[in-house]
């Protein structure tokens, strides 16, 4: 083998070799850690977002419960494989997504459960209600 055809192979191999790690290193091997890692990667840091946003984090963390009983509807699930509500805001106890700091569809639900929790609503009817109301900006997550 001449030396350029030899040099050839070998930059052919080394360019394929590089792009298999790169495949193993990012390719998620289950769900739920494409979830931890793609979340991981946009944690959001309370201590210097404005109080409503950070009262609207800590009411979703706390009331976690309802949050996970509530489809969103900005199409974070297609997207980015949320569940819920919840997933948009908590990616574990004291881990925040920044996805929700960004969306107006989330603040809004989570607002509007806050609300009508307070009134004394019961998960179901504030599901119902959330459906009827956010049904028009698209799919829901596949919240069961």
């Amino acid at each position: 083998m001449t030396r350029r055809k030899w040099l050839s192979v070998a930059v052919a191999m080394a360019a394929v070799a590089v792009a298999a790690a790169a495949i193993l290193e990012f390719a998620p091997r289950t769900s739920s850690e494409a979830r931890t890692r793609r979340d991981l990667e946009n944690v959001l840091d309370l201590s210097s977002q404005p109080p409503e946003m950070v009262a609207a984090y800590r009411y979703i963390e706390g009331h976690r419960s309802l949050a996970r009983q509530i489809p969103c509807y900005c199409g974070c699930g297609k997207a980015i494989g949320h569940q819920n509500l919840f997933d948009c805001f908590v990616i574990s106890t004291g881990v925040y997504s920044d996805h929700a700091s960004g969306c107006m569809v989330c603040g809004d639900e989570a607002s509007d459960i806050q609300r009508l929790a307070s009134e004394g609503l019961s998960a179901r009817e504030i599901r119902t209600w959330i459906d009827g109301e956010y049904a028009r900006y698209g799919a829901p997550t596949d919240t069961p």
